[in-house]
């Protein structure tokens, strides 16, 4: 099955877009990290339990700074850090 939702959240959070993304029909919905992570723990626990609930499935977007397929070793240790 394809399913399609949103780059981002079409809400001001994660967890009032992953609510959104359902009222409007989409089943997906990719959480942006691509400037760093900036969400803690608890609020990650509680869109993933969010998400679930709804048969929201939820992929991220790594921060750009993260290169696993880098030539560089310096890159790639620093992408695993």
């Amino acid at each position: 099955m394809i399913k399609l939702g949103p780059a981002g959240s079409p809400e001001s959070s994660t967890l009032e877009g992953i609510s959104r993304v359902r009222e409007l029909g989409l089943h997906c919905m990719e959480v942006q990290f691509s400037h760093g992570i900036k969400m803690g723990n608890m609020l990650a626990k509680r869109c993933g339990i969010e998400a679930k609930r709804l048969g929201i499935e939820l992929s991220i977007h790594a921060p750009y700074y993260i290169n696993l397929a880098s030539e560089d070793e310096k890159k790639i240790k620093a992408s695993i850090q």
